[in-house]
């Protein structure tokens, strides 16, 4: 069964649903179910590295909002910290997690880089950053390969990511829950079983 996911590294809503997707997977697969992932690249705002989106603060300014974001993440089991933040266009992280995927790694991939983002306050536009966090999970790094991947598609106006879409044409937006997420893998699987 295979499930893609459009998501963008610096959307605290897509770290929010992959922190859920991820453990949806992990307890479908150790109930021996099979499972592919496939990411596809989302851009919610280009910025070059360090600089803030608007020259403002981090998306995840110190409001209400963002620490209702900040408390759900934790729940699931994501360290968000908005002090270290740093703004950055997420075309290489991007082209990384393509580059992971054909080592069988995108998940993991995907996963470390939600948190030097969100957690470790590291410049995931930084070659050097991705560099390392390749060698990390043993992703071999080549510069001019990794250029060479697509570049993700920029925001249009309408719905954001995440979006995780199913085997069976169902479609889930947002940082949806963990139960819908595990009933929409149960249901997959079965309609996949049946046909």
């Amino acid at each position: 069964m295979k499930v893609e996911i459009t998501h963008d590294i610096a959307c605290s809503w897509s770290a929010l649903g992959f922190a859920r997707f991820r453990r949806a997977a992990e307890e479908h697969r150790a109930g021996g179910g099979a499972l592919t992932v496939v990411f596809r690249p989302y851009q919610t705002a280009a910025r070059s590295a360090g600089t803030p989106q608007n020259g403002g603060p981090s998306p995840l300014a110190s409001t209400a909002r963002a620490q209702q974001t900040v408390r759900a993440a934790a729940a699931d089991g994501l360290v968000m910290r908005p002090d270290r933040i740093v703004p950055a266009d997420t075309s290489r992280a991007h082209r990384l997690i393509a580059r992971a995927a054909a080592h069988g790694r995108a998940e993991d991939m995907a996963a470390r880089l939600y948190r030097a983002h969100f957690t470790d306050g590291l410049d995931i536009a930084d070659a050097s950053v991705l560099r390392d966090l390749a060698s990390a999970l043993g992703v071999p790094w080549d510069a001019g390969k990794n250029a060479d991947r697509p570049h993700p598609e920029p925001a249009p106006p309408g719905p954001r990511v995440p979006v995780f879409r199913f085997p069976d044409g169902t479609v889930l937006v947002g940082a949806v829950s963990l139960a819908a997420l595990r009933g929409e893998l149960r249901r997959a699987a079965m309609r996949t079983a049946a046909a």
